[in-house]
């Protein structure tokens, strides 16, 4: 018995090894951190450290009733630690469900001896209630708060209909053995004591699981507004985030007169790179001038993939700053080459630039920097267009 208590123990400190933790976190073992909720234990992990201490706690009363001269308790608590490293052994296999089961029935069990061998009064019985919790703890995190909702309800009535079958057998039997007042009230706080402890721990438990979820499903929720707001190939913003940003940058910018720029750029002849080498090819070109683009702008710009070959750049600044870093991009693209199977393909990009001024709505600026991008286009593309010419006419 004492050989497998250990083994459990050296188990059971292999969970607890920290030889790939940071250092601040070597700082405290691996119990403390479950107990404080900084290291998310699963529900196995808790339930196994469970299982230990109640084995602790069996060879307590093992000598508790040993020296009280209760032979019958004394041995079935050796029993009782042996039971209990096999229900150990169940949780640690991933068996969780039949682990609870038998420590529901083994506690009941004890329970209906304890009345029967020393009395009610000793106060076994109160181990009985503080399991309830422990029937929500698993409806919750074992069995994954699963739709048989009434299930804890269920255990619940089955224990007080346990509990009052047990208080009537100590009300019409006398107990085999007979305790003396001191010992009866030992064996009262000693089990008012761990029983309060159950409860207690078992809802911390609870707290910390309930909390750990919420912070997961926080996560999960992140990861996915990340996701629907990035383009998946250019791993650049989509369409639908930049309209997000191009609204706060107007509100700000007629609040406080903060200027800012947009440019709207198009890969030249993207068209003819896909038909010539495959649209696999003209994805690897979309990734290349994605970083490029990435790699021009400063913190607090935004860039995003507008739709097929166009990207649209929110910039902080005014005509000329947006005039610089366009003409930045542009360089960095003409002199870009994209290697695919081996073919070195070169391509170059005309971007159309219109800037904020007061009384301007969304509509005028995206307007403007498309019109000025197709006079790009329409005239020699490669190029940076802030400013159409004005074209005048004389009537002779």
């Amino acid at each position: 018995m004492v050989k497998y208590l250990c083994m459990c123990f050296s188990d059971t400190s292999e969970v607890f090894c920290m030889a790939d933790k940071p250092e601040d976190q070597k700082k405290h073992s691996h119990l403390v951190r479950i107990i404080t909720g900084s290291y998310n234990a699963t529900y196995q992990e808790i339930l196994e450290i469970l299982a230990v201490a109640v084995m602790i706690v069996h060879i307590i009363m093992m000598f508790m009733y040993h020296f009280m001269d209760v032979w019958q308790l004394s041995l079935y608590n050796v029993i009782a630690t042996a039971y209990y490293s096999y229900c150990y052994g169940t949780v640690r296999s991933g068996k969780v469900a039949k682990g609870y089961l038998l420590t529901f029935l083994e506690i009941i069990f004890q329970m209906f001896l304890t009345v029967f061998v020393i009395g009610w009064s000793a106060g076994f019985f109160m181990y009985v209630v503080a399991i309830v919790p422990l029937y929500y703890y698993i409806s919750m995190f074992v069995m994954n708060g699963d739709d048989k909702i009434f299930r804890p309800m269920i255990w619940s009535l089955l224990t007080f209909i346990s509990l009052m079958a047990a208080y009537l057998l100590g009300r019409v039997y006398e107990p085999l053995e007979s305790l003396t007042m001191v010992q009866t009230a030992t064996a009262f706080v000693f089990n008012a004591f761990l029983s309060f402890q159950l409860i207690v721990w078992m809802s911390h438990f609870f707290v910390l699981g309930y909390k750990a979820t919420l912070e997961d499903l926080e996560d999960k929720n992140a990861s996915l507004d990340v996701e629907a707001s990035i383009d998946p190939l250019t791993k650049l913003f989509n369409r639908r985030t930049m309209e997000v940003a191009l609204e706060k940058a107007l509100e700000e910018a007629r609040k406080t007169g903060e200027l800012f720029s947009i440019v709207m750029s198009d890969i030249d002849f993207f068209k003819k790179i896909n038909d010539t080498y495959g649209h696999d090819c003209g994805d690897v070109a979309l990734v290349g001038v994605a970083e490029i683009l990435k790699a021009c702008v400063r913190d607090g710009d935004t860039v995003c993939r507008w739709g097929g070959e166009e990207f649209l750049l929110l910039l902080k600044g005014n005509r000329n700053v947006a005039i610089t870093v366009a003409e930045r991009i542009r360089t960095r693209i003409e002199n870009n080459i994209v290697e695919y199977e081996g073919a070195q393909i070169r391509f170059t990009m005309t971007l159309g630039i219109s800037s904020y001024a007061p009384g301007y709505s969304l509509e005028n600026l995206l307007v403007q920097a498309d019109e000025n991008l197709y006079y790009g286009k329409e005239h020699g593309r490669n190029q940076v267009v802030a400013r159409k010419p004005q074209v005048t006419s004389t009537v002779q």
